[in-house]
């Protein structure tokens, strides 16, 4: 990378590439506040960020300090955005990445987002990647939000995007990014595997505790479950929870245990809950009612009973995020990468 842009103006002469002084000029902040919001500083407030990410946006201002780390012209730097990371899914996906990263000789920088109801902004966090000149951007989409915020993007990213965990494709836009990627794994599938085996156990009478509707993880879930139910002539029934061992432990204390045979729970967690409240009312998994959970969490083995699960292999998905992050730089065309997820049987079904 060197420190001018392309050739302009009389006689071929160039055009010198913008300063972190230029950048102060034009958000009308000081350089030290630029270059705080450069380097994530989380105490900058947010109408000086705000200005900063425009400016550095308008001008394509890159640091002089991120063209010196670059080895042999091309960056081994690689950028990933989080949320929700206090979900086991998210926070797995996260660390696969990283490892599968590592070990193919980049290093990743991490820039985690606000884990509130509020609207998501990547533009900061997105200015902030961009300046460290990673070759790629990974986004972990924990809920619509995140993906909402993709679609909304004003900021232009010269840097391919790879979207984890969007499970419905055309959700996955963004007229800014030069060329966006997702990967994922099949939520549907993992549904059918649940409810074919409890089927085949002959349990009919299934009810499923959902996780939020934010979720596009959750919302396919319950869409799965809801057609499969229907297609097999049975009523659906729906409880919502929000992930937690809490809400599953308050959605099963509604459910009449006698006109129920089995309760399919959106995660592990929530089945902890469920579990949790059947063994308060003295009934027996899976003797009286079978539970089946979704994640296999590492605990999940040793709930009581050991749990029945969809198992999702974060590693492997790490890998394949790092795989179609090459394949973008590369500019091969990718769309959407599926994994399939297995199902773990154990005592609770």
């Amino acid at each position: 990378m060197t420190t001018t842009t392309a050739l302009g103006g009389p006689g071929g002469r160039r055009r010198k590439a913008p300063t972190i002084f230029d950048v102060a000029e034009r958000a009308g902040v000081s350089h030290q506040t630029v270059s705080r919001v450069i380097n994530g500083d989380p105490t900058v407030r947010d109408a000086y960020r705000s200005q900063v990410t425009d400016a550095v946006a308008a001008l394509g201002y890159r640091p002089r300090a991120a063209a010196r780390a670059l080895a042999g012209g091309r960056s081994r730097a690689l950028g990933i955005i989080t949320a929700g990371d206090a979900l086991y899914g998210p926070s797995s996906t996260a660390v696969g990445f990283e490892r599968a990263a590592r070990s193919a000789g980049y290093h990743v920088l991490l820039s985690t987002l606000p884990d509130d109801p509020r609207p998501v902004d990547l533009s900061g966090a997105l200015t902030t990647l961009l300046a460290q000149d990673v070759a790629a951007i990974v986004l972990v989409a924990a809920d619509n939000r995140v993906l909402d915020a993709l679609a909304s993007l004003t900021i232009p990213v010269t840097v391919p995007v790879v979207v984890a965990n969007a499970v419905q494709r055309d959700a996955v836009r963004t007229p800014a990014a030069r060329s966006v990627a997702a990967v994922a794994i099949d939520q549907a599938a993992g549904t059918r595997l649940v409810m074919e085996h409890l089927f085949a156990r002959g349990h009919r009478r299934v009810v499923h505790i959902a996780g939020p509707s934010v979720s596009q993880e959750s919302e396919v879930r319950r869409e799965s479950y809801g057609r499969i139910m229907r297609e097999a002539g049975l009523e659906p029934v729906v409880l919502d929870g929000d992930w937690t061992p809490a809400s599953g432990f308050a959605a099963a204390r509604t459910i009449d245990v006698h006109a129920v045979d089995a309760v399919f729970a959106g995660n592990d967690q929530m089945a902890l809950g469920v579990l949790h409240a059947f063994a308060d009312e003295g009934l027996r998994v899976p003797d009286d009612i079978a539970v089946v959970g979704f994640d296999d969490i590492p605990e999940a083995a040793h709930f009581t009973p050991p749990l029945t699960t969809v198992r999702q292999d974060f590693m492997a998905m790490g890998q394949r995020v790092l795989e179609a992050v090459r394949a973008v730089v590369e500019g091969e065309p990718r769309d959407e990468t599926l994994l399939l997820p297995e199902l773990v049987v154990r005592r609770s079904a």
